[in-house]
């Protein structure tokens, strides 16, 4: 057991060192803000007052509960919020399980049928040894759904059962298949030219990490693709490299094919994708501007849709809307993007 607690605390102290890496980037000076691609100032709509500390993950599900986790910095728990009408921040308890002893959540993310998933790190019980874990919170409630190991479930299929995983490591970011409680390398895919080497070469083979080539942010849509973001730049000590190129790409499974979907990004944080698989979003740079940045998912067109300093996205379930983390002096607090012009 006691190897097993020394793995899981490694395993959280990565996930700590990537939050704080990403911070670092982030974090710089104060926010101007603009509209639809221009430079007059245009403040959107604030759905979430200022945090001290900064908003790792936004999810708005088809209910209308817009739920954030939120970080006073990277060495303090995370806070798991329910954002009320008044702005506030209203903190949502996860209480501890028989096999999930002080639960620290990582991340959050819709799951089908409109309920709230998240990747917890689960302390030892008397029980049950330190894990990482997937699960469904009703209320605050911990429903597992695997076992995870180092690896970040990133999406699921209707039934719960399937999915996409993401592996960060120290230099590490790459993607793979779930299925069936196995991890499976990525499918086969073409054209090559898009991506030019193996998509699960970091995943399956960790002495790969010392070439470039890294891919992490999917999102599984409602058709068949999977959306996600690659660089063939980002490479060892690099991965977190602001001068890195990272293009957003869709993948069909069934096919086989990979297309790159509008420009490179640098700097890049999150990448969400509208429901109805219209619009992509990227909060990073692009011709040296940064903001957050919208994709006609068919003709590739993009348009800075905010200027500033933001991170994690959440689209509402009709896809009109979004909720963006938005840098400030006093901490992250969180906008709303209107998405239909």
């Amino acid at each position: 057991m006691g190897e097993a607690m020394a793995t899981a605390r490694d395993f959280r102290a990565r996930a700590r060192g990537w939050r704080a890496a990403v911070t670092a980037i982030v974090v710089a000076a104060g926010v101007v803000l603009s509209g639809c691609g221009d430079d007059s100032a245009v403040e959107p709509e604030r759905l979430a007052m200022a945090y001290e500390g900064y908003i790792g993950s936004i999810v708005w599900l088809p209910g209308g509960q817009l739920y954030v986790l939120r970080m006073a910095d990277s060495a303090s728990p995370s806070e798991l919020a329910l954002i009320t009408g008044s702005g506030e921040g209203q903190t949502v308890t996860v209480s501890s399980t028989a096999f999930c002893g002080t639960p620290d959540i990582l991340t959050i993310s819709g799951l089908p049928h409109g309920r709230l998933g998240a990747v917890i790190d689960c302390d030892a019980t008397t029980t049950h040894v330190d894990s990482r874990i997937a699960a469904v919170l009703d209320d605050g409630k911990i429903v597992k759904l695997a076992t995870l190991g180092a690896e970040w479930v990133m999406s699921w299929d209707e039934n719960l059962t399937d999915g996409w995983v993401e592996y960060v490591a120290d230099d590490c970011r790459s993607i793979a298949r779930y299925k069936s409680g196995l991890i499976s390398p990525f499918p086969k895919h073409k054209p090559a030219q898009v991506v030019p080497f193996d998509l699960d070469q970091d995943f399956f083979g960790p002495s790969g990490c010392s070439t470039p080539g890294r891919a992490g942010h999917l999102v599984a849509g409602r058709s068949s693709e999977v959306f996600f973001l690659v660089s063939n730049e980002a490479g060892a000590a690099a991965v977190f490299d602001d001068r890195a190129r990272w293009h957003v790409v869709a993948f069909n499974p069934k096919s086989g094919l990979i297309r790159q979907i509008g420009p490179d990004f640098t700097d890049h944080y999150d990448l969400a994708v509208s429901p109805d698989e219209t619009s992509l979003l990227v909060s990073g740079r692009l011709d040296n501007r940064r903001g957050v940045w919208q994709i006609d998912a068919a003709s590739g067109e993009v348009s800075l849709a905010l200027r500033g300093r933001f991170r994690a996205i959440g689209v509402s379930a009709d896809s009109r809307r979004a909720a963006v983390a938005r840098w400030t002096p006093k901490g992250d607090d969180v906008v709303q993007l209107d998405l239909v012009r």
